[in-house]
């Protein structure tokens, strides 16, 4: 009689293992983990976990196509990023912060480069951080238009965030920006640049308060750091 693939019975000991002509295949168990509270070096408190983890001690707190370093990422192409850009871009022109932020920008003609710091990955597997990281793009490119445009022979604008994957660098510059690592595009705050750095940590603003002053910073309110002196 020929072999058949029978799932062994539930007892108070299964552990979800499976035989299968005559080979017993383990099955990976998924159980939920839980939330919890934890203080990095700089004060900072994250909530980590509340996602899945695995049988195997890897953990899995959002769905994704791929992890790097930790952080899971989903598939996307430059053409979909692209698309992407479009429809949040629609979105932010026609809110009233779009409005107040053209007015911020008429006679800000000193400005000669921008350097955008912790945009963020446009393939983040969170929902929620790509359409924050899509409406801060949208953001900046009319403040680029604002300004005259971006390109080698109009504004540079130079990207820095350790989480870029390699397509976002690749559609960045399809966008003519230039992507470099961190640290180096401190190196390119100038006076007379403007630094577009939503959301950063501290540090990151104590590292610009301590180099050549620009001349426009967009950013998280500085009260909030202001243990740090800045």
């Amino acid at each position: 009689m020929p072999h058949t693939n029978r799932k062994k019975k539930s007892g108070a000991g299964d552990t979800g293992d499976v035989v299968m002509n005559g080979a017993e295949k383990t099955k990976k168990i998924v159980q939920p983990m839980k939330r919890k509270q934890v203080e990095d070096g700089e004060g900072w408190t994250h909530v980590i976990g509340g996602g899945k983890k695995a049988s195997s001690g890897e953990a899995w707190t959002h769905a994704g196509d791929f992890v790097k370093d930790g952080v899971a990422y989903i598939e996307r192409t430059v053409e979909e990023m692209r698309d992407d850009l479009v429809y949040y871009g629609k979105q932010w022109e026609s809110s009233e912060a779009a409005k107040q932020l053209k007015g911020v920008l008429k006679g800000k003609g000193a400005v000669k480069n921008v350097v955008c710091l912790g945009l963020g990955s446009l393939q983040s597997a969170r929902r929620e951080g790509r359409r924050s990281s899509f409406t801060q793009l949208a953001a900046l490119m009319m403040i680029l238009e604002e300004l005259g445009g971006i390109g080698a022979d109009k504004i540079q604008c130079v990207f820095q965030d350790p989480q870029y994957t390699e397509t976002d660098k690749e559609f960045l510059i399809s966008l003519a920006g230039i992507v470099v690592d961190d640290p180096l595009a401190f190196d390119h705050i100038k006076e007379d640049t403007l630094v577009y750095a939503i959301h950063c940590y501290g540090p990151v603003y104590k590292t610009i308060s301590s180099g050549p002053q620009p001349a426009v910073l967009i950013g998280t309110d500085m009260d909030n750091f202001s243990r740090l002196y800045l």
